[in-house]
């Protein structure tokens, strides 16, 4: 199976911890495309993309590190999609 370049990048960006890296696993599973200041993540069936969705801190510093979008859209085609912030705020920031 081939990566796309999405998924390149987030597994290159640990590619120094291999405990992380076998962490990303389910990403191998999953089709990744940007478009319109969103990342779309689909995955293969609703318990994938809960798998997914417990990683999604290890994937927002990749792609936000790279300005790469705003949001991070998970998709099971013709069913369920789940849709989060590219930042998230500290709590600091919400007192500024």
């Amino acid at each position: 199976m081939t990566m796309d370049r999405l998924q390149r990048l987030v597994l290159s960006f640990y590619r120094e911890d291999p405990c992380i890296e076998a962490e990303l696993e389910p990403l191998l599973d999953c089709r990744m495309t940007r478009s319109w200041g969103s990342i779309r993540i689909e995955c293969v069936d609703e318990e994938h993309l809960e798998e997914v969705s417990a990683l999604l801190t290890r994937l927002r510093l990749p792609l936000a590190a790279l300005g790469l979008g705003r949001q991070i859209v998970l998709r099971v085609p013709g069913s369920l999609q789940r849709t989060y912030p590219m930042h998230v705020p500290f709590h600091s920031d919400l007192l500024a």
